[in-house]
């Protein structure tokens, strides 16, 4: 049984974290000044736009900083950004404190890696969704920002969320299918295999997802999560968006990511869907990584649903 963190009041008390790449100042002040829409910032952040190397600040300055948010008032945690940098911290963070914590942790891509581990060390539930800097920072594309901004507000907002229903490019009957849902950043994921920061989740629904990764390197991941008998072990398979995932030029075979797609039906003993609003795009939904899942499948449409994300 998952331990999931309290159900946050409205409005929002906010605090903000950087414990992966370093943060740009500007698009932090606007992503603040959007949140101040839904709630308050109670923490000063003088860590996040912090620089040393590629991350925002040292490994201490990091960990300080995600101190300083299980120590405050904050009932949301948001991550400022993905970027490498979680993977030098993991096995220096205490994941029963996080857990302890009851706060909703919230962030995509880098921040997978957190999600994982909590789910591994602690069983704790964490949410893969809008950031800081990026969604909520957005100016650029309103409506998806508004579309990220209300599936969160949505989701912490309920104990059982209905996503939009998604179309999948292939048939897959009628039917339903339960299980645990986790994910989401592939290349996060294939990285984490064999440490002790992967959790061990049987009858899963497995979301991925991914940026910039050539379609024969995703495949190879694909084989990677096969050979680990992590493939088997799932119910369905979930694919979102695959954000700039082509083929390099110059390559004498141009692999494409649906021959990719073709080869993980190939080798998944379960049902792959397509076409899910998640990734590296800006309207993106928010997702509980440890919940019960169901997914309802009516020929190539299918409407996932979760509950019981929130302790009672």
């Amino acid at each position: 049984m998952s331990i999931c963190p309290s159900r946050p009041a409205i409005p929002f008390a906010f605090a903000t974290i950087a414990l992966s790449g370093s943060v740009d100042a500007e698009r932090l002040r606007r992503g603040r000044e959007r949140l101040a829409l839904l709630g308050t910032h109670i923490d000063d952040e003088i860590d996040a736009t912090a620089q040393w190397r590629y991350f925002a600040g040292d490994d201490g300055q990091r960990l300080t900083s995600l101190h300083r948010a299980l120590a405050s008032e904050a009932d949301v945690v948001l991550f400022a950004r993905g970027g490498y940098g979680l993977s030098r911290l993991l096995d220096r963070i205490d994941w029963s404190d996080v857990a302890a914590s009851r706060k909703v942790f919230c962030g995509y891509s880098d921040v997978t890696a957190f999600s994982l581990a909590a789910l591994a060390r602690a069983n704790y539930v964490t949410f893969a969704g809008p950031v800081t800097a990026g969604e909520f920072a957005q100016t650029e594309n309103d409506d998806a920002r508004n579309f990220a901004e209300r599936h969160f507000v949505a989701l912490l907002s309920s104990d059982r969320y209905v996503y939009p229903t998604a179309t999948s490019d292939v048939d897959h009957g009628n039917g339903a299918v339960r299980g645990t849902l986790w994910g989401t950043n592939l290349a996060m994921i294939t990285h984490l295999v064999g440490t002790p920061f992967m959790p061990q989740i049987d009858d899963g629904i497995l979301l991925l997802e991914d940026i910039g990764e050539a379609p024969y390197r995703v495949e190879r991941m694909f084989w990677q999560l096969k050979h680990a008998g992590i493939l088997d072990r799932q119910r369905a398979i979930i694919l979102g968006a695959f954000t700039d995932c082509e083929p390099a030029a110059g390559m004498r075979y141009p692999y494409s990511l649906v021959e990719a797609i073709e080869t993980l039906r190939e080798i998944a003993p379960c049902p792959v869907l397509t076409g899910f609003p998640f990734g590296h795009i800006p309207a993106k939904v928010t997702l509980p990584m440890g919940a019960p899942a169901e997914i309802a499948i009516s020929g190539t449409q299918y409407t996932l649903s979760v509950r019981d994300y929130f302790s009672r």
